[in-house]
């Protein structure tokens, strides 16, 4: 018993070893690709923000990403967060060829002008590290999930400096409803690697520390429930504009061409751009820090960036919905506190983390990256708002890949528990079944002798048609002629 105990000891040991070894190693080279990534992508900003009317060149350079996408290896097309989600679901892997896309496509992306992100791209090369890594000391593939789980952890955590909640999201993300407590560890690890590799490379960040007073059962709870309602409204209408986007040009593509799609697409982003302000293509960073600095936002800028969003993706562009998200939270936040007269500092770091609870599922990752961004005293503010908008949002995710474990239903009626469904399903086939046989035996019953007929002597019948004919009629007695019955029959009725 003792030996046996022993033994276990020693193999919990070298697992532990094992994965803290891997997950600093997958931290390591998931660091050092953000840091590269960021600092290519900061050279091809600056570039391009010389020239005062940059972005008229989208649409050449979405019809480049296009073809470079579609024509450059079709089969690897495993450069979004969507599809590393589907891979990592499937126990697939993810080709070295897709994260090579998911680093270069980006930035040609973002330093033309296009609205994405920047985290999409350290997140899929993340998963493609893992994979590769797997693939090189012949993991097996529950071990590859592991190590990809830990890659979008360590690309989340490196590009937003978010060590705990990075990781939490690559558990988090896959889904809804699901912790993977078994990858815990290593994502925990990878996370922290990642940050501090990054941060040793001179990548700067976003931090806002604020001091609240605590939250208290009155108007102010009131005030921050009201938020993650509108939140989860603003995350509901983002996700409905990036699905109309995609299917009106979609259709443009279908019916015409990719040159078509592009152009439109293009020609929609510079129009937005004269007509309204540049401020709402590209990164945009510069105005949420500005925001959360205490400076102004447009009334609503937050539904400019939405559609162009929704273009830039819908025409093909490739990147993360992240940034724009911190965007899109930071202007509803200033603009849903300026209408009450509420702090807008506080509410924009509020909009940030609920509008991500609400478009990508993920309530415990974005509470957490409240406390890391902007300090430990907003924590129950962000936890109320967090949840309150991921609940609003219900099955609806900017990841169509993602999936369910459980319906978001606050009722008491467990009618939308999955157990309580199958155990509903499981009683209704039941009753199938019965009735069934039921039926089965109503048409065998007049074949089965009754026992008061089996004691009493049969009467013998006067014409063979009258054999086994009752007064109660027979599945096939319909098919017969009538027999007219006697007075002296003694058959049971």
């Amino acid at each position: 018993m003792k030996t046996e105990f022993r033994l276990k000891r020693k193999i919990a040991f070298f697992n532990i070893l094992k994965w803290f070894l891997a997950s600093v190693f997958i931290g390591a080279v998931v660091g050092v690709c953000n840091g590269l990534f960021l600092k290519l992508l900061a050279l091809s900003v600056n570039f391009t923000a010389g020239f005062k009317y940059y972005y008229f060149a989208l649409p050449l350079a979405l019809y480049i990403v296009n073809i470079l996408a579609r024509k450059v290896s079709p089969g690897d097309d495993g450069f979004s967060t969507n599809e590393a989600i589907a891979a990592i679901n499937e126990y697939r892997p993810i080709s070295p060829v897709s994260s090579i896309k998911a680093f270069f496509l980006p930035v040609l992306t973002i330093a033309a002008g296009g609205s994405a992100g920047k985290e999409s791209p350290c997140a899929d090369v993340g998963a493609g590290v893992g994979s590769f890594f797997a693939k090189i000391f012949s993991f097996n593939k529950t071990e590859r999930r592991k190590l990809m789980i830990c890659g979008v952890s360590a690309g989340f955590a490196g590009v937003f400096g978010v060590p705990i909640s990075g990781a939490l999201f690559g558990l988090e993300v896959l889904s809804v409803g699901t912790v993977f407590y078994e990858v815990m560890f290593p994502a925990f690890i990878a996370g922290i690697t990642s940050y501090q590799i990054t941060q040793m490379m001179g990548v700067e960040y976003i931090y806002h520390p604020m001091v609240l007073k605590a939250i208290n059962i009155d108007s102010s709870l009131l005030f921050v429930v009201a938020a993650g309602i509108f939140f989860g409204l603003m995350s509901l209408l983002f996700i409905e504009i990036l699905k109309l986007a995609r299917i009106i040009f979609r259709f443009i593509g279908y019916k015409f061409s990719l040159f078509w799609k592009v152009f439109l697409g293009g020609a929609c982003l510079i129009a937005i751009g004269l007509l309204f302000s540049p401020a709402y293509l590209g990164l945009t960073m510069q105005r949420v820090d500005a925001i959360l600095a205490g400076d102004s936002a447009a009334a609503f800028g937050f539904l400019a960036k939405m559609v162009t969003t929704g273009i830039t993706f819908a025409a093909g562009g490739v990147g993360g919905a992240i940034t724009p998200v911190m965007f899109i939270g930071a202007n509803a936040g200033y603009f849903f506190a300026d209408m009450l007269g509420l702090n807008t500092i506080t509410f924009a770091a509020l909009g940030i983390v609920s509008i991500l609870a609400g478009v990508c599922n993920t309530p415990l990752a974005a509470s957490v990256m409240a406390i890391e961004l902007f300090g430990a005293t907003i924590a129950p503010y962000a936890a109320v708002s967090c949840i309150v908008s991921f609940l609003v949002t219900g099955r609806r995710s900017i990841y169509s890949k993602q999936q369910f474990a459980f319906d978001k239903n606050l009722s008491d009626d467990d009618s939308q528990n999955p157990h309580e469904q199958q155990r509903r399903q499981s009683v209704k086939e039941l009753k199938k079944v019965l009735n069934k046989k039921n039926f089965l035996l109503t048409m065998v019953r007049h074949l089965i002798p009754n026992a008061k007929d089996a004691r009493a002597p049969r009467k013998m019948p006067d014409t063979p048609l009258e054999d086994g004919l009752k007064k109660k009629p027979s599945l096939f007695s319909h098919l017969l002629p009538e027999i007219p019955q006697d007075d002296n029959d003694n058959t049971e009725q």
